[in-house]
């Protein structure tokens, strides 16, 4: 376990090598829209964004059977989920990918900077 993230534990392994692939697409995409947000763990099977402020924003992990997104933003202002990802959705915040979906990479490009709009008003 890592250190020095409050509230944050670092993968310890990955829990399924096979769903790696698709954490790579899921994570490239929440990298590339949070360039402005830090990286607070980055590691194979698990990528952890926060605010400057230090609230959570993203997490993108790998899970037994899914990688899972779990967007905070999402939770506090749930009008930012588009309609072609609410099949995805598994909770108030979280979303799960079972395998590589090439339509969802617009629509998750798309929450992710709805997602944006609302950093420092959770």
């Amino acid at each position: 376990m890592r250190r020095g993230f409050k509230g944050v534990c670092a993968a310890e392994g990955v829990k399924n090598d096979d769903l790696l692939f698709l954490w790579d697409s899921l994570s490239t995409i929440v990298k590339n829209c949070t360039t402005n947000l830090e990286r607070a763990i980055d590691e194979p099977g698990d990528l952890f964004v926060k605010t400057p402020n230090g609230r959570p924003f993203a997490r993108v992990r790998i899970q037994k059977k899914h990688v899972g997104i779990y967007l905070l933003p999402m939770y506090y202002h749930p009008e930012v989920l588009p309609l072609n990802l609410s099949k995805k959705k598994s909770g108030k915040s979280t979303l799960k990918f079972k395998d590589q979906d090439e339509d969802v990479d617009a629509d998750l490009t798309c929450l992710i900077e709805n997602c944006l709009a609302f950093v420092g008003h959770y």
